[in-house]
């Protein structure tokens, strides 16, 4: 049986809705890789978001302080660079 392309065949979008789901069912654990695809649905291709920490919180049902601590831990692995006073994040 021929096997189709599957570049071509799958797709798969990870949205906020899609996000929460994940984390709701416990697949996603790491609160670190949480942020990083909130990140990238909320800022996609942006090197350096000005985010809201309230807001950005409120909409992904994180607390400020779990916020925080991610951004550390994105920053321990190179993935955020900086992290400004007004949380304007630098992405690699």
């Amino acid at each position: 049986m021929a096997q189709p392309n599957s570049a071509a065949a799958a797709s798969y979008s990870l949205d906020r809705d899609e996000l929460l789901r994940i984390r709701s069912l416990k697949l996603l654990t790491s609160a670190r890789d949480y942020v990083f695809f909130a990140l990238q649905i909320d800022y996609p291709g942006k090197l350096t978001p000005a985010i809201d920490v309230v807001a950005f919180c409120d909409r992904w049902e994180l607390d400020e302080g779990d916020l925080y601590k991610a951004l550390g831990e994105l920053r321990k692995k190179g993935i955020v660079v900086s992290i400004s006073s007004q949380l304007n994040l630098q992405l690699s």
